[in-house]
């Protein structure tokens, strides 16, 4: 399933933004994680709104509080790794440092457009509730972090280059 083209404006624009900041958040992990709850909460209220079913901040903040939850582990164990990788990032540094900065603007990317693609889904359903809210927050660990397919790689990249 991809992403209605209702949400196409909505959800490129924030995933730019995060992969704006995913070259500074490799040196940065705090900046990154807190600007990309910040361009979640935003996008989230912009895709309730769009949808039709326009919701609290509060609200909303469960949602992205669940997918920041569900990503820091990762995002953590990226870093670490990053950090481990330094002798071989300072040997191949013309190699190394762009690629870990590829790796994490991708990642931000591919989170931010999963996000997006599954609250746009949820919230364009005409029988949308409080209580499918509550189910989409129970969801979203699984949704977000997974392996990603060969046709969302292709997705985000024609979001994020097109």
């Amino acid at each position: 399933m991809s992403l209605d083209p209702r949400y196409h404006d909505i959800v490129k624009r924030c995933m730019i933004t995060a992969a704006g900041i995913g070259g500074a958040g490799v040196f940065l992990p705090v900046l990154d994680m807190a600007g990309i709850a910040a361009i979640w909460t935003g996008m989230v209220v912009s895709i309730a709104n769009a949808s039709g079913n326009p919701m609290s901040k509060a609200t909303v903040g469960k949602v992205v509080s669940a997918a920041v939850s569900a990503v820091s582990g990762y995002y953590v164990g990226s870093k670490i790794l990053t950090f481990l990788a330094a002798p071989l990032l300072i040997a191949f540094p013309v190699a190394g440092v762009p690629a870990v900065l590829a790796v994490n603007v991708m990642l931000n990317g591919l989170f931010t457009y999963r996000l997006g693609k599954t609250c746009a889904a949820d919230f364009s359903r005409p029988d949308f509730t409080a209580e499918d809210l509550g189910r989409l927050v129970g969801r979203i660990a699984r949704l977000l972090v997974k392996v990603p397919l060969p046709s969302e790689v292709a997705e985000v990249r024609r979001l994020l280059f097109n």
